[in-house]
């Protein structure tokens, strides 16, 4: 087990010195002052705008929707031609790197960041753990997509210490009725201050919680962070109830053209310094969001749909004081969730798609509700068998032990809406 923690913990430091440090001494104090004044705010996003030179709204306190005739980038014409949108380097946007991201679609993106993008980002997340009552160097537990165990760990610990980070890093894919009281006994005793979570996995928790007539007895914790799923209401409620703290959503998308933070009240505030949105109306009441990046200069999308939807709130200011734009729920980004035979709870498959983009056009997880798998991939004529037992052992690595295909298909079927679901079960 330790071999894990010294590879997670010597991941820390890296990511401690490169960017998380600067990201809360250099960019939070900032971020930190455009809560309250919608001067600051709208000065800020200014200056933002001007040095990416792109359009933003004049007033980042009020929900914006998009004007007619704006051309809007599309998420296929970003796919198609990534490079039509990389600027060239110049001092501030020297240091940058490539990421390969494939999303719940199943469509992967190869996106170009600076440094300095990466270290404004670190800021906001920052801010959005300030609010649940976080401070650097307390405790954290995390329950994610990341492997932090064997297969069949000797000593039924699914977990290992980040040493840096000062984390619990829990494995979300070993979660099942069988190994629950485990983890929740590990979180007692290790009483982080925030829990960071996939929805899927900690509702899993939850609920065992709540079967059993007991609650998370850690006196330690102030709140429970979700991203990266859609949190339902009743996952919520159930977090709540479980751990009797607040559940702080926390929304946002590689292409980082808009975000999402919770306050202390449980309402979602539009976070309009991360950047310039603009809601274009959809069905029902429903807004897609269409954002403008405001802190990559490498390759700043403007206009970008991203395909998800949320339900404008009131226009009233929220109870906490900070003048961002609230929103009452976000809608997009449903996805399964599977129980397996021997009842191993699966969700989150995304990352077994990314750094295949160059020959993979999209994929699927098909599950057959025998404990059998499909991995259905549309591709080109790159796409060999290298990469078929590629995609293999990154899905084995997260969901070992089951049976698993790969099968090249011409088209996955999408539904009324024209899209698929990313992971879907047989007939």
């Amino acid at each position: 087990m330790w071999t894990y923690s010294l590879k997670l913990s010597l991941r820390s430091l890296a990511r401690e010195l490169a960017r998380n440090l600067w990201g809360r001494v250099l960019v939070y104090p900032v971020l930190a002052r455009n809560e309250r004044s919608s001067a600051s705010l709208n000065a800020y996003i200014a200056r933002r705008a001007r040095a990416l030179r792109v359009p933003a709204p004049p007033d980042g306190t009020r929900l914006s929707h998009v004007g007619p005739g704006a051309r809007l980038l599309a998420k296929q014409e970003l796919r198609q031609h990534p490079e039509r949108f990389v600027r060239p380097r110049k001092l501030g946007s020297l240091i940058r790197n490539t990421i390969k991201t494939s999303g719940t679609s199943g469509s992967p993106l190869t996106l170009v960041q600076t440094l300095g993008a990466v270290i404004r980002e670190e800021g906001f997340v920052y801010r959005q753990l300030r609010w649940i009552g976080y401070r650097h160097g307390q405790r954290r537990a995390w329950i994610r997509g990341d492997i932090v165990c064997d297969e069949q760990p000797r000593d039924g610990r699914y977990w290992c210490r980040d040493w840096i980070g000062n984390m619990l890093m829990m494995s979300s894919y070993h979660l099942s009725s069988a190994t629950i009281g485990a983890y929740v006994e590990a979180l007692e005793r290790f009483d982080p201050v925030v829990i960071h979570a996939y929805p899927s996995s900690i509702a899993a928790i939850a609920n065992w919680l709540n079967a059993a007539g007991r609650s998370y007895q850690g006196r330690a914790l102030r709140g429970v962070m979700t991203s990266s799923e859609t949190l339902e209401p009743d996952v919520r409620a159930a977090v709540s109830r479980a751990f009797g703290v607040t559940v702080f959503d926390w929304y946002g998308q590689a292409e980082r053209v808009s975000a999402i933070g919770t306050c202390e009240h449980g309402n979602y505030h539009l976070l309009t310094d991360y950047a310039a949105v603009e809601l274009l109306a959809r069905e029902e009441g429903a807004c897609e969001l269409v954002g403008t990046s405001l802190n990559n200069p490498a390759m700043p999308l403007s206009r970008y749909r991203t395909g998800d939807t949320v339900i404008p709130g009131a226009p009233e200011p929220c109870p906490c004081g900070r003048v961002f734009p609230t929103v009452k729920a976000i809608v997009g980004r449903q996805e399964k969730i599977i129980t397996l035979p021997d009842g191993r709870i699966i969700a989150r498959l995304d990352r077994i798609f990314q750094g295949h983009d160059r020959n993979l056009v999209e994929g699927q997880v098909l599950y057959h509700r025998n404990g059998r798998f499909t991995l259905r991939v549309v591709t080109t004529d790159g796409f060999g068998p290298a990469d078929e037992a590629a995609l293999a052992e990154k899905f084995l690595l997260r969901v070992p032990g089951v049976p698993v295909a790969v099968q090249r298909v011409a088209a996955i079927p999408r539904g009324p809406n024209g899209k698929f679901e990313f992971i879907a079960l047989d007939a």
